[in-house]
């Protein structure tokens, strides 16, 4: 499996992210604990309602430094909402 190694991926708060094909979420997860404005699409509807309920446990926890923002968006890379 390919992941992002974010120590080679310079990531700053306030940056834009935009997750295409998120799955469940595991960099997006990331992103916004980095303070990024992250939005995670993905065609899977079931996948992507459960990366929302984590990106709300996320901010509800503390999780994610203020300015930090996540969407989750069930869409098609092909056909972008």
């Amino acid at each position: 499996m390919l992941t992002v190694d974010f120590t080679r991926f310079p990531l700053a708060a306030g940056d834009r992210v935009l997750d295409l094909g998120c799955g469940a979420g595991r960099h997006a997860f990331e992103c916004y604990r980095r303070g990024a404005q992250v939005v995670a699409l993905d065609q899977n509807g079931e996948e992507i309602r459960e990366v929302a309920k984590w990106f709300a446990a996320m901010k509800e926890a503390g999780e994610a430094p203020e300015g930090a923002t996540a969407t989750a968006m069930e869409g098609d890379a092909l056909n972008l909402p």
